[in-house]
């Protein structure tokens, strides 16, 4: 898994300059992302937009499952929207695998407002184990 390069991923690449790059950690057995949410991450004026509530969550569960050393895709992901995401806040996503059986691993993610603890979003993500090589039709 290491030998696959991210760097241009939207999310977390960090040679991609119009993308977020984000920074991914480590708490214990959860993998954590923090968010500035500035004005060009909003929809409505001042509400972080949905979708990118969306590839945090994608990001952050895809990262939870990285950590095992599999190669997976995400094959679905179930959001519930919470409250805003405002602008000019700071947000949190956790995601924790919640189940590991054969091929399929299924994770559940929150994102929260980093100052008031108010729960934005939640999420389940599945991921399957691929090998890439075939995915990519190499």
């Amino acid at each position: 898994m290491d030998t696959i390069k991210l760097d241009k991923c939207y999310g977390c690449g960090k040679k991609n300059p119009i993308g977020l790059q984000l920074d991914i950690s480590y708490v214990e057995n959860k993998t954590c992302i923090e968010f500035e949410v500035g004005e060009y991450h909003c929809g409505y004026p001042g509400i972080l937009h949905g979708g990118l509530i969306a590839m945090i969550f994608d990001e952050a569960m895809f990262y939870a499952v990285k950590r095992l050393g599999i190669v997976t895709v995400t094959v679905s992901m179930s959001i519930d929207y919470i409250s805003p995401g405002r602008e000019g806040h700071k947000v949190i996503c956790e995601a924790v695998i919640d189940k590991h059986e054969g091929r399929r691993i299924d994770v559940v993610s929150e994102i929260k407002d980093a100052d008031t603890g108010k729960l934005i979003a939640k999420a389940s993500g599945g991921f399957i184990e691929v090998d890439l090589d075939k995915v990519l039709n190499r």
